[in-house]
């Protein structure tokens, strides 16, 4: 959305000049943000708040509706994942936002890279708690999120989006959540802002030591009886292949953790053992096979059928690879180590006997 200023200047009787002068909208400013950071289109089940936002939106980032926010959050999902890019989701205020935090625990869980931008009432009304204000966004989707953020000024948007986008997409990645007035969109940019924010970027996938490579090249040349445990995390094209080329040198038998959101091995390959339990008792007698069981780019474990036996028998020790400090230090048991579970996989099946 383009404003244009005409400027009329009297240089002598009977001589005017005029000049147009191009002033770029917060709208213009918010999606340059969205193509820098390569976000390819939106997915959405708008209200009236979100409709300047739709009204700036370029050809070139289609938006897609959904007919429910449930659904919409998994478009966003899918296509983050299919096309290894951000995912980018419009949702129409709390409203819109309570109907999709079903679906936002799967995203949370599965680590993908999305945005939730919801509209806000106007500056005016959002003090007097019109209707369709969005109270407390900041708060609204906690736990579910890294980090939310609303504009103080609607200059700020570009900035915040820009921030969320990078959140999103940095170790451990995850969901952001955006609350941007209505009447921000179609005010002035700040133009010196702009310019230093399309130069920005992060590289947020941090990666275990050579150290830690050994530990692991270690255990498994040591064990007598390993075992591999495989989610999310590792499921890259470079993890997968890592996955299937170690399991067969090593012979490794593979299982997949449970409750994963993927599937990070082939199923029919002959390595394959299975989906693991969720219930603590049952998992633990799985894993008492093995003298050694290493796990990339899984929580260690995401339990779910009620047990009150042992988390783990003894005789088996546990390593493991994830890129989300939380669910390192929340694992009952075993050595974690934090990086990019996929990275440390291909250089651990490089190493091994």
């Amino acid at each position: 959305m383009w404003r244009f200023i005409l400027i009329v200047v009297e240089l002598r009787p009977g001589a005017v000049s005029k000049e147009c002068i191009v002033v770029v909208t917060v709208s213009d400013a918010f999606c340059g943000i969205l193509r820098h950071h390569g976000v390819k289109a939106v997915f959405g089940n708008p209200g009236s708040n979100e409709l300047p936002f739709l009204t700036g939106l370029p050809d070139d980032i289609p938006y897609y509706l959904g007919l429910q926010e449930g659904a919409v959050i998994a478009m966003a999902d899918g296509f983050a994942q299919a096309t290894g890019t951000i995912g980018f989701a419009n949702l129409h205020a709390a409203a819109g936002t309570g109907n999709s935090m079903g679906c936002l625990t799967n995203t949370q869980a599965s680590h993908t890279p999305v945005v939730v931008m919801a509209g806000q009432q106007t500056r005016r009304y959002v003090p007097a708690g019109a209707l369709l204000t969005n109270v407390d966004p900041i708060k609204l989707t906690e736990p579910l999120v890294k980090w939310a953020g609303e504009p103080l000024r609607p200059q700020d948007g570009p900035a915040l989006v820009s921030k969320g986008l990078m959140l999103a997409d940095s170790a451990p990645r995850g969901v952001v959540y955006l609350s941007v007035p209505l009447d921000d969109w179609p005010e002035p940019a700040d133009d010196h802002a702009q310019a230093f924010l399309l130069q920005r970027a992060v590289d947020g996938s941090p990666v275990v030591t050579p150290q830690t490579v050994e530990t692991l090249v270690s255990a498994l040349n040591g064990a007598s009886k390993p075992a591999l445990v495989l989610g999310p995390g590792a499921d890259t094209e470079e993890g997968f292949q890592a996955a299937v080329a170690l399991a067969e040198r090593a012979r490794l038998p593979v299982w997949v953790a449970p409750s994963a959101p993927r599937c990070p091995f082939p199923t029919r390959h002959r390595c394959h053992q299975g989906l693991l339990p969720t219930a603590a008792g049952e998992l633990a007698k799985i894993l008492a096979q093995y003298d050694t069981v290493v796990c990339f780019g899984a929580p260690v474990f995401r339990y779910h059928a009620p047990s009150t036996e042992d988390f783990l028998q003894p005789g088996t020790t546990v390593y493991a690879v994830t890129d989300d400090p939380d669910e390192a230090t929340r694992a009952p048991f075993g050595r974690i180590f934090v990086g990019d579970a996929s990275d440390a996989l291909v250089r651990v099946s490089d190493a091994v006997a």
